[in-house]
């Protein structure tokens, strides 16, 4: 039987891009400054071809990676989240003439090689909506869920990054997102999801250690944000 999480609100990220991995360990707070606290970071850097277009060909290396994080902050027993940025995923913006659309209006051809997802944006002025749409082998998520198995870690969920990023855009505003707002702020940065949250934005979502400096680590924390925003706020 599996066991149900329980309902804290703290949790660990993994975030896996092709040159690197980012640690973290949030927790939520109440002190009315920031609704989020970063408690540890730490970023490891990959040379070797550890990780390709986000498949794993160093499963030791990146084992010791995850594992040197959590022994030192003692967070072996953490929920942990995984997000991963790669070529192997495929993903693209696609314009639909509904913003509840089926499945199949995508024409996205079903593969048992592949598992797939979407999240709905924002309206275009052509009264089309549009949607950001992943595709995911099966192969690669099979890989981060062996990954987990190795370092023996409490592994509860997996996600793109720019999807985390789009969780986390959206807690940003909380009651007031519009996804109007999200339009023009898609419009500006050309739809590149990593660059909705800039480090003077993100300091209104966590708070973190003065020894980080944001603008270097703003995607990796932003995507740290947004895996917390989605597996912690009810």
């Amino acid at each position: 039987m599996w066991p149900i999480p329980a309902l804290e609100q703290e949790l660990c990220t993994i975030s896996f891009s092709p040159d690197s991995i980012a640690c973290s360990w949030i927790q939520q707070t109440n002190n009315g400054l920031a609704p989020l606290e970063l408690r540890a970071y730490q970023r490891y850097q990959l040379d070797n071809g550890e990780l390709e277009h986000g498949m794993i060909f160093s499963p030791t290396v990146v084992a010791q990676c995850i594992n040197s994080f959590l022994h030192e902050q003692n967070r072996k027993n953490s929920f942990i989240v995984f997000s991963v940025n790669g070529s192997a995923i495929v993903e693209q913006f696609i314009a639909l003439p509904t913003s509840t659309p089926h499945a199949t209006d995508f024409n996205i051809v079903y593969s048992s090689n592949s598992v797939w997802g979407y999240r709905y944006l924002y309206p275009n002025d052509d009264g089309q909506f549009v949607f950001y749409v992943y595709v995911v082998p099966r192969l690669l998520v099979l890989q981060y869920q062996l990954l987990a198995m190795t370092v023996g870690c409490n592994f509860i969920a997996i996600t793109t990054k720019n999807m985390a990023l789009l969780s986390a855009y959206k807690h940003l505003f909380g009651a007031a997102f519009r996804r109007s707002q999200l339009a023009v702020d898609m419009m500006h940065c050309n739809n590149a999801i990593d660059e909705l949250i800039s480090p003077e934005i993100l300091k209104r979502i966590i708070k973190a250690p003065m020894t980080i400096a944001l603008q270097k680590e703003q995607s990796y924390i932003a995507t740290a944000c947004g895996l917390f925003f989605d597996e912690r706020v009810c």
